[in-house]
């Protein structure tokens, strides 16, 4: 048959070219027509024969139409983007044309929908117009466009006019022509990068689905507790006396207060609480019913405003704990939740990536880059060459005397030969200057020269600020000129000497070339006066990086630049996608809120949608996040306040936050990382290369040596090679061998029988990684350092017994334990000080508690010094750093002890710096070391970044002073420009507050960021970068108008485009990679102790798996009653019923509301009662059916019954709280009369607390619901994963926290708390609990740089400090820069980073392959294992592993519907050990199959395969117990039957079988058995002697009882679903010779291939009787 099919096979093969071709031009026309082709008939009737189809067909596939409509769609967007939208629908006329112009568009939009339905039908065919999602939007605007048309006309003919406010048809429909702006993204499908970055987020939809359920849950949880803890809180504040005018400090919003209890009491004098406030923010931001509750934590998890949202909590209710509510909110959500986000789309981008790439797109580059470094190579080989050339005439070697008979000659030339003659010598002498200039140029002193001047340039540029001397202006200018003509000089040298083509070759060159003419070009504009000075010669500034050259790190930063240029496109791409989505965003905007943005009693909000290109501002702002949710609520004020039809505005706001914010923008942040990975590799190879050399020399310099010898050296290389990669001080490194030795004394090799090795997490080797390890690696015993050999303060020799019992002391664990509880102490004293008063009664305590501490800190230094000596020899005390660190510490405390008066600044600073304490932890802490060690890594590699984006900060800061110094000036009175003007007395008028005019005094202030000098703006730009508070910085600028004078509204909005840049470079670009760089460097340490291992990192999880797994508890009652409930509660339905409960609880507590009726109240508590009663329920019923022992085995069931106990206090507690009402409530029980009005609200307020806290347990079942989802199991399996890695980080982010909180308190403690500034009663500096809320609040980065300017110098300090007369506003510091900003460094981009590291290392299976088996994958075998071994003995009989794996979906099982025989195949290749009673063991199990799926050594002799197995196993699992090891792995010559040997003879007598019937059926005759057995047994022996591969060429065609036997498996799993009766009862077994099976085994001494025989032939005859069996 095969060969019949062969002609036309190969002619097919052969015509593969023509079908290429023939697809291509297919697919070109399905581009013409948009990916139509078309269909017989369209709208029925149309065939294509019909003239007019013809017509419409070859007018839409004429070319031009589809650029035709383009510029329809742009011109439509032009229009859209002119039209400015007024406020109460006023119109002026180019509005009116614009309105005329749209039904233009609509005719040109509605002929073309029209043209295409006719030319490729409607709806019905395969690729009608309809199948298409672009032809489905353009065919909604256009019905929606005719329809609002239709009805005017309707209204027209009918005389009804449109009422005033509205346009025809009651609504604008030209929001939905906004749309229509969507249509350029047509084009995308033609560009491939940008194809990458938009498969890339579609294809991250669906994981992202999953973290968007997560978060939906997360909100809804939080917002339920919301509910219950807060509702109805927020709506009292202080009112003046007797009116309605809420009464507040200037700078300050309204905030809640509580009439009694612990909320914010009224301070002004002549106001009381009220209630009857909407709210803060006009009543938008509160809990009172699910949807505000759900839009408030939202929010709050962008962590926009969270603070305000958490301040106005504190005073509605007291600062005791809603500080808990809000930190776990923001931790789990933004910091987790949110970042998984994150390690999706980057997981996408990079596979998406790859796929491009092996599509060849990245070829093409790739061989365009090789040609250039081809040419690069052969331009400086020519060179070389003529450099040569000139070497050679300056020795005159090159003939001269011909010159001379020349020279003797010219009297007797005529003219023209004369010229020639010159011409020639001029060549002559040009060559020669051009070799001259090209050594030169080349030359070091020119290279340095050219770096002088750029140094000098960048001193002229910075030394420009406000208000500068005139001799210094002029000094500029000056420098200015002399520089430029100096840098143009160095240009037409370069041009001259390398010539234009080569000097142009090179980026760089094209770059300074650009530079230099754009200088002159300015220059000579401002001498004429046509523009300002703009400051281009900033620009040369970047030629700084060429200092860069000169560092070691240049070739790892040209790589990285490199990889940047690679990325250019899918940035570029990126930022086009990013343009498009913002315009048609801001054109809805323009649609919605144009000119509605204008409130009474308040200034107009900045950031509006009233022209185009301010609404391009606005929804940029809201991109980058910073205050979109003032945005919001402007938004929703304009549309009627917090009701219904104006909440909904909402949605908008929603939406673009998240499209933009967390998809675009982590998609900017998945390129960097994808191309740093990539850097690092291209770096990596490079290093390598260079090695090799460095071996190859050091191999090649000693010819004399032997070879032995010299395998030693390459040997020695190789490992110093693997160390110097790693690059870390090894000190740090424990002794390998030490160690072991040191593991085998404190555990017994062999741990107890059952389960072998469980106990240990994996190698004990300790990595130094920033790869935070699991608690378990670290606790390891240290070596103690012996001591020194000289004698230490030249007294106590080595052998001196004093010296000795120091050594023993200081060696004592016991001992470093107590100066550790010491070290806590002391830190907890310095943590509990008061800052505001020194000489309080607290401050004495502690001041004799730091006498203590301080002695026993110098006596463990004065015992160190004398076992280790002081300084002078090796391995001495101070040769330590971290030694360094404890002596310093100790000695400021010493000194701060010395000295007492606190007065002094100086002792403040020694008081400070105890703060270090905490950090000796590190020292004695082996674990933080690593940690600590690896920061020090992280930071060293970013070390070139941080430069490069130094330098363009101060580039940027260079040209904001040329543009804004002295510009941000303004007067308190708004009316006066200049500062003589601005002075005296102003009026003042507010509408809405109690005195409506007030006299002010007029100030001529400063903005507090600004551009004055170049510090300044470096700072003002720092700020910008962390996206806070730019907007506020950005309308300054708009505003700014000339030097000293006042704003003007709106002067210069192009100037915007300087900010916009700066952001998406640096911002956006820039911080990107840097955390980039954090995040590959975390990987690449992790994987960094795996180097030279043979297993890949998943591999190695899935082993580390199938080793450590154990069976899970199966529990099945014996007894029948109980059995019964154990049926129902492990159905499904029982599942399904539970779940269905907790939805309908989530309802019940999310109709609670403010204000409800008593009716709502009382139902909510009925049903309350009733599911309480349920849940109680189920929790019985589980109990009965597992016994207690099995139920608290299940981590979720321990969580059911504690919520179950709380629900159950929480009803009793409010059933006495309702029966005890009538005599008061709880708190009155000894029968109160007389109640105080406000006793009664403290007490309701304070009870309510008690109470709240058990109402908890009512949300909390919501928790259960995440049981349910797989995917989300999934999720959070990985989270409690990556928090098991955190723990040393979280230490390390408590101890900058602590220090932090600590050296605050100490500086900033004694500022004046104001209402109206940053430093207030909710966020200070004069408690410890207070200092660390603040720090937690700067690093999420909320208006950090305001705290950080309300801690300045030259504020009020406060009344009870100890401040000398007359020094009442001396209080903060400067020190406030340093401090908030190292802070705001240390915690946004380090800490948090290793934060998204540690997730994104954990979740690459979000984003991974399914088809590749993944530790994800292995938990369902042990489920699934667990029905078949219910008693957890870790043995099942080998034929239900078959079942057992059919059952299990692929990558780990067979699936349903994988044929017998394959299932066998992979059996053999699996290969378990079978034990004497035809068992195998659940690990071997498991590890045969992960071995097997993931090919790990299964080439090759196999033998050999299994022993370097083991010793990979043993190398990185050192504490694997060998008797596991042989279960999993059986040593050589361990001659056992295996599953492998069964299943191949059962697969050899079934083709046997199929032989003979073919025999059969051919001679007719049937062979006696006798023959039969000694072919097997010969077969037998083949496989025996030979290896499996010739098994699998064997065993080919069909088993001919496949459906008999898929009988009788299914027969099985009945049996066991069955659940009748006993398990496994009266099922025929199996194994009816097993009593063959034992004597075989004993029988070993004989030999093994006899034995062998025998128990394979006996028990594939039963097998094959027993498999025939159910057939008959």
């Amino acid at each position: 048959m095969a060969d019949s099919s062969g002609p036309p096979l190969s002619s097919f093969i052969m015509d593969e070219e023509t079908l290429k071709r023939k697809q291509k031009e297919k697919l070109k026309k399905l581009m013409a027509t948009g990916g139509n082709p078309r269909p017989a008939r369209s709208l029925l009737f149309l065939t294509l024969r019909n003239p007019f189809r013809k017509a419409c067909i070859s007018i839409v596939e004429w070319k031009p139409f589809e650029i035709i409509i383009l510029l329809a769609i742009f011109a439509n967007c032009v229009a859209l983007a002119v039209y400015l939208p007024m406020p109460e629908e006023d119109s002026n006329n180019t509005n009116s044309n614009l309105e005329s112009l749209e039904y233009i568009f609509l005719i040109i939009f509605s002929i073309e929908c029209f043209l295409k339905i006719v030319a490729y039908g409607f709806l019905f065919h395969a690729d009608a117009y309809l199948r298409n999602c672009w032809n489905i939007l353009d065919f909604v605007c256009v019905s929606v466009g005719l329809f609002t048309v239709a009805v005017d006309a309707i209204n027209h003919i009918s005389g009804v006019e449109a009422p005033v406010g509205e346009k025809g048809g009651g609504f604008d429909m030209k929001a939905l022509r906004a749309f229509r702006v969507l249509r350029p993204l047509r084009l995308v499908s033609g560009v491939p990068s940008l194809q990458v970055v938009m498969n890339s987020i579609l294809k991250s939809m669906l994981p992202l689905f999953h973290i968007t359920l997560l978060v939906l849950f997360m909100v809804t949880i939080y917002s339920i507790m919301g509910l219950e803890l807060f509702k109805c809180k927020m709506h009292k504040t202080c009112y003046y006396s007797g009116t309605n005018i809420i009464a507040t400090v200037e700078n300050e919003k309204p905030a809640p207060c509580a009439q009694a209890g612990n909320g914010r009491r009224c301070s002004i004098n002549g106001t009381e609480c009220q209630t009857g406030w909407p709210g803060p923010n006009n009543g938008i931001t509160h809990f009172d019913n699910l949807g505000f509750s759900m839009l408030t934590v939202y929010q709050c998890i962008t962590t926009q405003g969270w603070t305000d949202v958490l301040y106005w909590v504190n005073d509605a209710i007291g600062m005791e704990w809603p500080w808990i509510f809000f930190t776990t909110l923001i931790l789990v959500g933004s910091y987790f939740v949110l970042n998984l986000v994150l390690g999706v789309l980057s997981g996408e981008f990079t596979k998406e990536r790859e796929k491009a790439k092996s599509r060849g797109e990245f070829q093409k580059l790739r061989e365009t880059q090789q040609l250039d470094e081809d040419l690069k190579g052969y331009m400086e080989w020519i060179t070389q060459a003529e450099v040569m050339d000139n070497d050679q005439e300056r020795q005159g070697l090159l003939p001269a005397e011909n010159g001379g008979s020349e020279a003797g000659s010219v009297g007797k030339m005529d003219t023209m030969q004369l010229i020639i003659y010159y011409y020639k010598l001029a060549r002559k002498w040009n060559r020669w200057l051009r070799r001259k200039c090209r050594v030169y140029v080349k030359s070091n002193l020119f290279y340095w020269w050219v770096i002088v001047l750029v140094f000098f340039n960048t001193l002229a540029i910075s030394t420009e600020h406000h208000k500068q001397s005139e001799r210094l202006t002029n000094w500029q200018d000056n420098a200015n000129k002399l520089l430029l003509s100096m840098f143009s000089l160095e240009m037409f040298m370069k041009m001259y000497a390398l010539g234009l083509s080569s000097y142009f070759m090179s980026l760089f060159n094209r770059f300074d070339c650009f530079v230099v003419s754009t200088g002159i070009m300015e220059l000579i504009l401002v001498r004429m006066n046509i523009m300002s000075v703009m400051g281009i010669s900033v620009l040369r500034c970047i030629r700084l990086l060429r200092l860069l050259k000169v560092t070691r790190y240049w070739t790892s930063l040209s790589n990285l630049v490199a990889s940047l240029l690679n990325s250019v496109r899918s940035i570029a791409c990126l930022l086009l996608l990013l343009f498009l989505f913002i315009v048609i965003f801001s054109l809805l905007g323009m649609q919605v809120f144009g000119g509605k943005f204008n409130f009474p009693n308040q200034v107009k909000p900045r950031s509006t949608f009233d022209s185009f290109p301010q609404a391009l501002i606005t929804v940029f702002q809201i991109l980058t996040g910073e205050d979109w949710n003032a945005v919001m609520y402007d938004g929703i004020m304009a549309h009627g306040g917090p009701s219904m039809p104006g909440i909904l505005v909402s949605i908008y706001f929603i939406i673009l936050f998240v499209c933009g914010n967390f998809i675009l923008l982590n998609v900017f942040l998945a390129i960097a990382v994808d191309n740093l990975a990539e850097a690092e590799s291209l770096t990596l190879a490079q290093k390598e290369k260079a090695e090799e050399k460095k071996r190859k020399k050091a191999l090649r310099t000693m010819p004399n040596k032997t070879s032995e010898e010299k395998a030693h050296l390459a040997k020695k290389l190789a490992e110093q090679r693997a160390k110097g990669v790693e690059g870390i001080p090894t000190t740090a490194r424990l002794k390998i061998d030490e160690f072991e030795s040191n593991v085998n004394e404190i555990k017994d090799p062999f741990p107890p029988a059952d389960f072998p090795g469980d106990d240990e997490e994996e190698d004990p080797e300790i990595p130094e990684s920033p790869r935070p390890r699991p608690m378990a690696d670290l606790q390891l015993k240290e070596e103690a350092v012996p001591m020194p050999e000289a004698s230490s303060f030249f007294i106590f020799g080595p052998q001196n017994k004093f010296r000795k019992l120091c050594h023993r002391i200081i060696n004592a664990t016991t001992f470093t334990n107590i100066i550790l509880l010491f070290i806590l102490l002391s830190s907890v004293s310095l943590a509990a000080e008061d800052p505001i008063d020194p000489m309080s009664f607290r401050n004495q305590v502690l001041a004799y508690a730091d006498i203590v501490f301080t002695s026993v800190f110098t006596a463990e230094i004065v015992l160190k010094m004398t076992t280790y000596g002081a300084i002078l020899h090796k391995g001495s005390f101070c040769r330590n750093s971290f030694n360094i660190l404890d002596l310093l510490v100790v000695s400021v405390s010493l000194l701060s002890m010395g000295m007492e008066s606190s007065a002094i600044s100086v002792v403040k600073i020694l008081r400070v710096l105890r703060v270090l304490r905490p950090l000796r932890a590190i020292n004695r802490a082996k674990g933080l070391k690593h940690v600590v060690q690896c920061v020090f890594v992280a930071v060293k590699t970013i070390g070139n970044i941080v430069l490069v984006t130094m330098l363009l900060d101060f580039m940027f800061a260079c040209i904001g002073v040329q543009l804004f110094k002295g510009k941000f000036y303004s007067c308190t009175d708004s009316d006066q420009m200049t500062e003589e003007t601005c002075r005296g007395w102003y009026i003042k008028y507010q509408e809405g507050a109690l005195h409506e005019m007030e006299v002010r005094q007029r100030d001529w202030t400063n903005s507090e960021l600004n551009f004055d000098n170049i510090l300044n703006g470096m700072l003002a730009l720092f700020t910008i970068s962390t996206f806070e508070g730019w907007p506020k910085i950005l309308y300054k600028a708009i505003d700014s108008n000339v030097e000293d004078k006042g704003p003007v509204y709106n002067n210069r909005v192009a100037i915007s485009i300087f900010f916009i840049i700066y952001l998406i470079l640096i911002a956006f670009f820039m911080m990107n990679i840097f955390v980039g760089f954090v995040i590959v460097t975390f990987q690449e340490q992790g994987e960094q102790e795996y180097k030279n291992c043979e297993l890949d990192k998943n591999q190695r999880q899935c082993v580390q798996y199938a080793l450590k797994a154990r069976p899970l508890r199966c529990y099945i009652p014996k007894n029948p009653y109980q059995y019964q409930v154990w049926y129902i509660v492990t159905s499904c339905y029982f599942e399904y019923l539970m779940f269905l409960l907790i939805m309908l609880n989530t309802m019940c507590l999310g109709m609670q509301h403010c204000n409800q009726s008593d009716h709502v109240t009382h139902l909510s508590d009925m049903l309350n009662v009733i599911f309480t009663v349920l849940f109680t329920v189920e929790m019985i019923l589980k109990l009965m059916a597992f016994k207690a022992k099995g139920y608290f085995g299940d981590p979720w069931n321990v969580f059911d019954f504690v919520i179950v106990i709380g629900s159950v206090v929480d009803v009793i507690l409010s059933e006495i709280d309702a029966a005890l009402v009538s005599s008061g409530g709880l708190y009155c029980l000894h029968g109160c009369d007389e109640v105080d009005p406000m006793q009664a609200i403290a007490s309701s307020e304070n009870m309510s607390v008690s109470i709240t806290f058990f109402r908890l347990f009512r949300v909390m079942r919501l928790v259960k619901l995440l049981n349910r989802s797989e995917g989300i199991r999934n999720l959070l399996w990985t989270f409690i994963k990556s928090l098991q890695a955190l723990p040393y980080v979280a230490l390390l982010i408590l101890m900058l926290f602590f220090i932090y909180a600590v050296v605050g308190m100490q500086i900033f403690g004694k500022i004046a708390l104001v209402d109206g500034t940053y430093i207030n009663r909710n966020n200070n500096f004069q408690t410890f609990p207070q200092a660390v809320l603040l720090l937690f609040r700067c690093a999420t980065g909320e208006a950090w740089h305001e705290v950080m300017l309300a801690s300045m110098y030259g504020k009020k300090c406060d009344p009870k400090s100890d401040y000398l007369p007359g020094e009442e506003y001396t209080c903060g510091s400067n020190f406030a820069i340093i401090y908030f900003m190292s802070f705001y460094m240390l915690c946004a981009f380090l800490i948090i980073n290793l934060f998204v590291a540690v997730i994104m290392d954990n979740f690459d299976y979000l984003t991974r392959d399914w088809s590749i088996l993944g530790p994800q994958h292995l938990d369902e075998f042990k489920k699934i294992w667990a029905e078949y071994d219910p008693e957890a003995t870790g043995r099942i009989k080998h034929l239900d592993v078959v079942t057992l794996l059919r059952r299990i979906p692929p990558p780990l099982g067979f699936g349903k519907f994988c044929p017998h025989r394959i299932a066998c195949k992979r059996l053999v290749s699996m290969n378990m050990p079978l034990n004497s009673d035809g068992t195998v063991t659940f690990n071997a199990t498991l590890f045969a199959l992960v071995r097997t799926a993931l090919k790990i050594k299964t080439e090759g002799n196999f033998e050999q395969a299994n022993e370097e197995l083991r010793g990979i196993i043993k190398k990185i699992w050192k504490r694997t117990s060998m008797k596991l090891l042989d279960q999993v792995i059986p040593p050589i010559g361990d001659d056992e039957v295996t599953v492998g040997k069964f299943y191949a003879t059962f697969l050899i007598q079934d083709y046997f079988r199929k032989l003979k019937k073919r025999q059969e059926e051919y001679y007719g005759f049937r062979p006696t058995k006798k023959s039969a057995t000694n072919e097997i047994q010969a077969g037998l022996r083949n496989i025996e002697e030979e290896a499996a591969p010739e098994l699998h060429r064997t065993i080919s065609g069909d088993l001919m009882n496949e459906e008999e036997m898929d009988r009788a498996v299914d027969e099985a799993v009945e049996h066991i679903f069955g659940r009748r009766g006993s398990l496994f009862g009266n099922h025929a077994d199996p194994f009816s010779m097993e009593g063959d099976l034992g004597n075989g085994s004993q029988a070993t001494s004989q030999r093994p291939l006899q034995m062998a025989e025998g128990v394979v032939n006996s028990s594939s005859k039963g097998t094959a009787n027993d498999l025939q069996s159910p057939g008959k």
